[in-house]
């Protein structure tokens, strides 16, 4: 029985770590495909931070959103790698978890949604935006941050939030109904008291 119990958990592993670079590389697709207009920009890269996050919690969120900025900075780089802007990624994938880790609530949703793009993208990412794009020789940082940033970053913010309202527990409710939600679902550790009920 124990031999049993450690070749389910060694398949259990294989999948969730399947599962893990899917979701990353799908990541790193969507986000290139991403429709850039101006100031505009619709991604869906979300879509598997968000499977991540209702599978596997913090931990996967923060890596599927963490790692795959770092897979797509290599495969599709745009400019040189900027660990600020993966490191908030990893913090938005990791608010995700924390709230809909097997949770489909509305509520949860919303509050996930409106942290994300309002306090985190529009905030701390826009900081770090600024800080990157400063010139000392133009406006003081503080107005260049808030009036040239924020307002270019606000009409997104807003646009994301309405797509992913929609497509979030769309999403979700999907994944549940193709029942795929149980064979992925993450590894349980197996106890000593586990062990003395296999021997049973």
């Amino acid at each position: 029985m124990q031999e049993n119990t450690k070749r389910s958990n060694i398949r259990k592993t294989t999948i969730v770590l399947t599962t893990f670079a899917v979701l990353m590389a799908a990541e790193v697709v969507l986000n290139i495909l991403e429709i850039h207009t101006g100031t505009i920009k619709i991604n869906l890269s979300f879509i598997p931070v968000i499977i991540a996050a209702y599978l596997y919690g913090a931990f996967g969120g923060i890596a599927v959103y963490g790692l795959g900025d770092i897979l797509g900075c290599i495969v599709h780089p745009v400019g040189a790698w900027y660990p600020p802007i993966t490191i908030t990624y990893a913090l938005i994938g990791g608010i995700y978890g924390l709230l809909l880790r097997n949770s489909k609530s509305i509520f949860k949703t919303v509050t996930a949604v409106i942290i994300n793009q309002w306090i985190v993208s529009l905030f701390i990412t826009s900081l770090w935006i600024a800080i990157l794009m400063y010139k000392p020789d133009g406006d003081n940082f503080i107005g260049y941050y808030f009036i040239v940033i924020g307002t270019m970053r606000v009409l997104p913010a807003a646009i994301m939030t309405a797509i992913q309202l929609i497509i979030i527990p769309v999403t979700l409710k999907a994944l549940d109904r193709t029942g795929f939600t149980k064979k992925l679902a993450p590894i349980r550790c197996v106890t000593a008291q586990d062990d003395l009920r296999s021997q049973k």
